[in-house]
């Protein structure tokens, strides 16, 4: 979730960023610009960490609750929609209270929260729990991406891939840190405060050197604030780029919240271990994601494409196939290093195409893939209550394999 979380947030940043940019951001005097660099880096860590630290204890929920697929489904859409609220609310507050208070109150939120997930056997306190829990990541997801905004704008290089790095990175850390201590014996709740003390610490460093306030401008602004009100038409080549992340989100979404459900359920493998498949997605997508600009230059944008959907399909089919949960984990390999790069070269492809402004088109093509990653998880735990996981996961990899057919359908030059 922590990779979508931060894409769909870039999204809320695009669209604040005009209102936040007509009070220019004000760096805290006393703060090196470096400080502002490494809070920003371990705000975006946290994110990843916090996330995926969730994953690896999805499956003892259920059995918890005992909740068949379909209704566990719609209990997970809660902490989406949750989210979903969230979002366009933080930019608005950022305006008003700086991102530091925002980030603070989203992780203490997150803190409290996390461990009470391993507790609750009501599934209406669960619900709430969960719905609380995705509006604190969604809440942190957009003030660090505004913070992060404003600390690029004051360096001397892009950072905004590095920040975003760091989240896949919290995300691997998180996932293995929780299935690990599961592994060795320890209870979902002693795992979760095993995580909440690391966030402890992270805040306190983060947290002060965070971004407090904006200064107004006494310039004014012509109708800067007044161009995302106007309603413009969809593009058919946006509209493909929609549906082309919306199948990458909902891929990322099978991996995280069904994947170690779907260890116990076929394979009866022990729910401290069923966190390996989640473990070995994040560790592909995070090493592909860091070794994007090499394929990138290597491969070209095309081919990249291509080459990761086709490998995401074929890690989904061995999934579906593996006689053994060992190989079922490969596939959850194959499918985090063909996922990793398709989100970052679609939203490329939108931020250069002149059919449509990029903020409408950005905000289009966010509103798309925050459907797979809202909708996915309850569509796959309902479908897959009828015909079983296995047949759900098939069909999403030939939706995998749609992506590298449409992909030439897509292209946009590049200046």
């Amino acid at each position: 979730m922590e990779n979508r979380l931060v894409w769909i947030a870039n999204d809320f940043m695009v669209s604040s960023r005009n209102m936040l940019f007509t009070k220019p951001a004000v760096l805290d005097t006393a703060t090196l610009l470096s400080t502002q660099r490494l809070a920003t880096r371990l705000s975006f860590f946290s994110l990843g960490f916090a996330t995926a630290a969730w994953a690896p204890l999805i499956p003892f929920a259920q059995q918890r609750l005992n909740l068949n697929h379909a209704d566990f489904g719609l209990l997970l859409l809660c902490m989406g929609i949750g989210s979903m609220i969230a979002m366009p609310a933080t930019g608005a507050l950022v305006k008003r209270w700086g991102c530091r208070p925002l980030i603070a109150l989203a992780l203490m939120l997150i803190m409290v929260l996390l461990p009470s997930l391993t507790m609750w056997s009501s599934i209406v306190t669960m619900a709430v729990a969960l719905f609380i829990f995705g509006s604190a990541a969604g809440c942190l997801g957009v003030a660090i991406n505004l913070q992060a905004v404003v600390v690029e704008k004051h360096s001397v290089r892009a950072l905004m891939s590095s920040f975003h790095g760091m989240c896949s990175l919290g995300g691997l850390t998180g996932a293995m840190l929780v299935t690990a201590l599961l592994a060795v014996g320890l209870s979902p709740l002693m795992s979760t405060l095993s995580v909440v003390m690391i966030l402890l610490v992270i805040g306190g460093v983060a947290i002060p050197s965070c971004l407090t306030s904006f200064e107004q401008d006494e310039k004014p602004h012509e109708d800067t604030t007044q161009a995302p009100k106007k309603l413009y038409r969809p593009d058919g080549i946006i509209l493909l780029i929609g549906m082309m992340c919306f199948i990458a989100f909902l891929s990322e979404g099978a991996a995280m919240d069904w994947g170690g459900i779907y260890l116990t359920s076929k394979y009866q493998l022990n729910p401290a271990f069923a966190g390996l498949a989640y473990t070995f997605f994040a560790l592909s997508m995070t090493t592909g994601r860091f070794a994007g600009h090499i394929l990138l230059k290597q491969w070209g944008e095309k081919n990249i494409v291509t080459y990761s959907a086709i490998g995401a399909a074929i890690g989904m089919a061995v999934i579906v196939t593996a006689p053994v949960w060992q190989v079922v984990v490969l596939g959850y390999a194959l499918l985090g290093l063909g996922c990793s790069n398709i989100v970052p070269v679609m939203f490329s492809r939108v931020g250069r195409q002149n059919n449509m402004p990029k903020a409408a088109a950005l905000s289009l093509v966010s509103t798309i893939a925050y459907t797979g990653s809202l909708s996915g998880p309850a569509l796959i735990g309902l479908i897959g209550e009828w015909t079983g996981l296995s047949t759900v996961l098939t069909g999403v990899a030939v939706l995998l394999f749609v992506i590298a057919l449409l992909n030439r359908f897509t292209l946009i030059k590049t200046n």
